[in-house]
């Protein structure tokens, strides 16, 4: 049956209200949240950008979402005058002082929340009309409805951050495909290239769910030999068309210029061609390489995929995940990205996605329906893919985003089948799963910290896994609130850094570092006051020696807030003091850009007494002797991370520092090697 007008306009409507429950459940979800520890740098780098000062601030990420916030922000906001920064550590903390320290937090926020509302509610309401237009309007309101009724989608509506952006234009560029797919008319060409375009500004990981559409748009083209050579000629100029759109809508978001700043210069934090090299797999290296020597795409966006490679691809140099209760050495096992789903996904809203995923299958018999669906499970499974190989399992559910708008996408289908059925039982039986999934969640005090009852609840979600889905700094209020009503008039000193130091000095939060300089002499780590720490620091880690028994006698938890809990009382952890050090003779080197490395080593040897299994301390105090001219002394160092057994290295680090050694220990001269770079600094 054709739509009517009137049917076609309560289409739309309904799309645009179920577009606004998202917007009202996400602002009852987030309404206690402060900034999670990315949004200011995206803020002040999308305004910066707003304003003509070049792409060179945070090229990590592409520009939809930075762009779109900057476009927002007032002219009160204040920005200081640009100037060369080195490395992420300095801009971090540039980018800080100027969101905390020259700004008005609370104010930006203000700002910066609706301005994501309106840029994820108006890509709901084009996922729902391109679903309308796919497969119907009862299959386009099941799937928004399960996306507003979702708490991480709920968490991430307001969020300064690219993993929902990412999600819903990829789910876009989805469905555009699979209806040029189907119908081979050039308005869905020029559409589709515009959503793959509006995909690749909004995150470099879209990449791999684009790769996925990609080649099914190939195979699609030649399935047109069967009906002639032309119209396989046709169809594969409208996908060649979709590919060059989708380039220039990625150039455009850059002012269609290859470097990232007007004046033709490089202003990054380290030099694209540093940031190229330092790359340990040589495909990615050599092909980067390539891409920038002759300019095929603009070099801001090439710097953050170089990024992207290094700490979504090669991971973080971490070796040891906590991924559903247990600890894993070495490398995420494949089943981590499918159990953070599932911890996730509200049980009513999983049981649905899985009724959706039968009743798509059938749906799938219907030809018109065939390569939309075909499109969206492609992107989905191209983007897990990319996922089970990658070491990014740090970053939680948000880097899964795109699999949840498909198992949404899937449920809808659960809908549209209840209401093919004409059945009011059915129809019933489907609506229980999403009022259940209200119930269970409308009440959780942060949506970004949800997990289900397979993990013991959000309560006990800490437990399982130890990633960015229990929080992202989203609790400083709270924190800070209690600081100042409850830790401050104590009179006994704070001995965390719960949030950046700049917004700690902005809100008057005084602490002190367990190791305050080089030149400290308490290795016994004897300290009594407050503590802020994880509630994953309840949980013993043999491989790091962790035994909150024997670590945690004297302190006393006495208050939490999300996965963060304060604790009370004497400690007396010299493995503690020892950690402490390492971390102050990091910030030493890399932000104060200490010299002193007769007193680096030193600090460091002591260090490693005590905590054997620390990684980062063999790198550093190998470096610190090679600057000290002393081979077999930095020989030593290095390999005393192989040495010890307990803590797993990660296998490209690993192969990093053999190849130092073996340039140590076959002569080259000391002045022809240069310290290993921190893979810790990404």
């Amino acid at each position: 049956m054709t739509p009517t007008a009137s049917t076609r306009l309560a289409g739309v409507v309904l799309v645009v209200l179920l577009s606004l429950l998202a917007v009202w459940r996400s602002a009852i979800g987030t309404a206690q949240d402060g900034f999670s520890i990315d949004e200011p740098w995206h803020i002040v780098a999308g305004t910066s950008y707003a304003r003509g000062e070049g792409y060179h601030l945070n090229p990590e990420h592409p520009p939809l979402v930075k762009r779109w916030v900057g476009a927002w922000m007032p002219d009160s906001f204040k920005l200081r005058p640009p100037r060369p920064l080195k490395e992420k550590e300095e801009e971090r903390r540039w980018v800080q002082e100027t969101m905390y320290q020259d700004n008005v937090p609370a104010a930006a926020q203000a700002v910066s929340r609706p301005a994501m509302w309106t840029l994820n509610g108006l890509l709901l309401c084009v996922l729902g009309l391109l679903l309308s237009r796919a497969f119907g309007l009862a299959w386009a309101a099941g799937t928004l409805a399960f996306l507003a009724l979702e708490p991480t989608v709920a968490a991430h509506m307001p969020v300064v951050m690219t993993d929902l952006p990412l999600g819903l234009t990829l789910a876009i560029a989805a469905l555009c495909t699979g209806l040029l797919a189907t119908t081979w008319r050039w308005r869905w060409a020029v559409a589709t290239g515009l959503a793959m375009g509006l995909a690749l500004t909004a995150k470099h990981s879209a990449l791999a769910g684009l790769a996925g559409l990609a080649l099914m748009l190939v195979a699609a083209a030649a399935w047109g030999l069967r009906t002639s050579p032309r119209e396989a000629l046709r169809r594969t100029a409208m996908g060649a068309t979709a590919a060059l759109l989708a380039l220039v809508v990625l150039w455009g978001a850059y002012d269609f210029r290859f470097k990232a700043d007007p004046d033709g210069r490089d202003h990054y934090n380290r030099p694209i061609a540093e940031k190229i090299g330092e790359l340990r797999l040589p495909h990615w290296q050599q092909s980067l390489a390539f891409a920038d020597r002759h300019a095929l795409l603009p070099e801001s966006y090439l710097w953050g995929l170089a990024d992207t490679v290094r700490t979504g691809v090669e991971g973080r140099s971490g070796s040891l995940f906590r991924i559903w209760g247990t600890l894993y050495e070495g490398t995420p096992p494949w089943f981590s990205w499918p159990a953070i789903v599932a911890s996730k996904l509200p049980l009513a809203l999983m049981a649905l996605a899985l009724a959706g995923l039968l009743a798509s299958a059938r749906a799938a018999r219907d030809a018109r329906l065939r390569w939309p669906l075909l499109a969206v499970v492609l992107a989905c499974a191209f983007h897990m893919a990319a996922l089970v190989g990658s070491g990014g399992v740090w970053g939680g559910v948000r880097h899964a985003l795109p699999v949840v708008l498909g198992l949404a996408i899937g449920a809808g289908a659960a809908l549209d089948w209840a209401w093919r059925c004409r059945s009011r039982a059915w129809l019933a039986l489907v609506a229980v799963p999403y009022i259940a999934a209200f119930a269970m969640t409308i009440r959780e005090p942060s949506a970004w910290e949800y997990h289900n009852e397979l993990v013991g609840g959000t309560a006990d979600a800490y437990k399982y896994f130890d990633n960015e889905g229990l929080g992202l700094g989203q609790r400083y209020p709270q924190l800070r609130d209690y600081y100042h009503r409850v830790i401050a008039p104590s009179g006994l000193p704070l001995y965390s850094r719960f949030a950046p130091e700049e917004i700690l000095r902005a809100d008057r939060i005084v602490f002190r570092r367990q190791v305050e300089t080089l030149d400290d002499t308490n290795v016994e780590g004897r300290l009594t006051g407050w503590f802020v720490m994880g509630m994953g620091t309840l949980l013993p880690v043999p491989q790091a020696d962790w035994d909150p028994k024997r670590d945690l006698k004297g302190r006393v938890l006495v208050a939490r807030f999300g996965p963060m809990g304060v604790w009370k009382g004497t400690q007396n952890d010299p493995r503690g003091r020892a950690e402490a050090m390492g971390g102050r003779v990091f910030d030493y080197i890399y932000k104060e850009n200490g010299q002193d490395w007769a007193k680096v080593a030193l600090r460091l040897e002591e260090a490693l007494k005590e905590l054997p299994m620390a990684i980062p301390g063999y790198f550093e105090l190998g470096n610190a002797y090679l600057r000290l001219g002393r081979r077999e002394d930095a020989i030593r160092a290095y390999n005393g991370m192989f040495v010890q057994k307990q803590m797993p290295i990660d296998p490209l680090v690993a192969k990093q520092v053999h190849a130092q050694i073996d340039a140590l220990e076959a002569g080259t001269p000391l002045a022809q090697l240069k310290p290993l770079r921190s893979p810790w600094l990404e």
